[in-house]
């Protein structure tokens, strides 16, 4: 479960540090990311980084936590959820926001990648 939960760490502490190559890596080539009601928001690696370089370009994160980590395992599978909380400004306005995540990784032969990320707000 370390190994999986180290992966998520990586990923997200990536996009916060602008360094969105190291991200690539830890990515399934087919990852998905769904957002409210399930709506697909990006669809391969390629896409998938791009929607964190987006927001990084117009914003700048003064604050951000993550809690409740939870991991389920089956085998080669495994989810994490989590609580996450973010204040950040943005076209000179500061707001915060919070939400849940779901990430589902699968054991590739270079390690954990993540397959899907499903945002809840």
């Amino acid at each position: 479960m370390g190994q999986v939960i180290e992966t998520l760490t990586a990923i997200n502490q990536a996009w916060r540090q602008h360094q969105f190559s190291d991200m690539e890596a830890l990515l399934d080539e087919n990852v998905v990311m769904r957002g409210p009601k399930l709506k697909e928001y990006a669809r391969g690696r390629k896409a998938f980084v791009q929607t964190y370089a987006q927001f990084m370009e117009q914003s700048h994160i003064t604050e951000y936590s993550e809690s409740n980590h939870i991991t389920d395992m089956w085998g080669d599978i495994a989810a994490v959820t989590y609580n996450w909380t973010m204040t950040y400004e943005q076209k000179g306005q500061t707001k915060t926001d919070s939400g849940q995540d779901m990430f589902v990784f699968h054991r590739a032969p270079t390690g954990w990648v993540a397959v899907l990320r499903v945002i809840f707000f």
